[in-house]
């Protein structure tokens, strides 16, 4: 136990000090949600009496657990594993779950950290509504969503050798997934071979889920969602241990 919690102040550290890190998740969102909250934020939402900032704030904590799990967990791990600090950790007693598990704690607190930034920045200038059971509904939209995001992140880590490598590859899954999951756009707008390709990916399932929840409808009516999410985690849950590797 000891020697897990000295790895995650381990991972802690080398995390702030990671300015890639912090921008991808302290940043990026908040450039995001001026960006698009200050053209689009006050027209009229899916719902009457909705706005537009009221979907997209949801959205984009919903993105940053994607960010977190493609760049951060990816790009962190195969940092590790390229400069030998994984195979260190090999000759000694921490196991292959407690590296991942350390790695996933570190990114909960950033994600943890992205979603106060979000709704803070959000309340102060749009002045969003907030009900504490929406709030609470989207922590546990968030976290369930982690599982498998996280995986994907470690999954990925095992297909590179370099950080630039694993860097190209979380851009070339992120950049689609943002666009075409209705995170930046409502998917309505789009055309219809684009909603039929958003279709199949996982993240436009989760970003309705954050979405539904925060608008206050009842979890209980995301069960396509979350049949999606679970079987997504599965999968890649699978591909994680299944690629993880100590060294190259």
């Amino acid at each position: 136990m000891n020697a897990y919690f000295r790895l995650m102040i381990f991972d802690l550290r080398l995390y702030m000090r990671d300015w890639l890190t912090i921008f991808w998740t302290l940043v990026y969102p908040i450039l995001m949600l001026l960006i698009f909250g200050l053209i689009f934020g006050d027209n009229p939402g899916i719902k009457e009496g909705t706005r537009y900032i009221d979907y997209y704030v949801p959205a984009l904590c919903a993105m940053n657990v994607m960010s977190v799990a493609v760049f951060t967990l990816n790009i962190n791990m195969v940092t590790y594993r390229d400069s030998g600090i994984l195979r260190r950790f090999r000759v000694t007693p921490i196991r292959k779950s407690a590296v991942l598990a350390s790695q996933s704690v570190q990114g909960l607190l950033l994600i943890l950290l992205g979603a106060i930034e979000i709704i803070g920045v959000a309340k102060l200038v749009w002045n969003i509504h907030i009900s504490p059971m929406s709030l609470i509904l989207l922590i546990v939209s968030l976290l369930f969503g982690c599982i498998g995001f996280f995986s994907l992140g470690f999954a990925l880590s095992g297909l590179s050798n370099t950080p630039g490598a694993a860097s190209g590859i979380a851009m070339a899954i992120f950049f689609p997934f943002l666009f075409l999951s209705g995170i930046a756009m409502p998917l309505e707008i789009f055309p219809n071979f684009l909603q039929r390709i958003s279709e199949w990916i996982p993240m436009t399932y989760f970003v309705q889920a954050v979405q539904s929840v925060w608008m206050g409808e009842s979890i209980q009516t995301l069960g396509l969602e979350a049949m999606v999410l679970a079987i997504f985690a599965v999968v890649c849950g699978v591909l994680a241990f299944v690629l993880f590797k100590w060294e190259h």
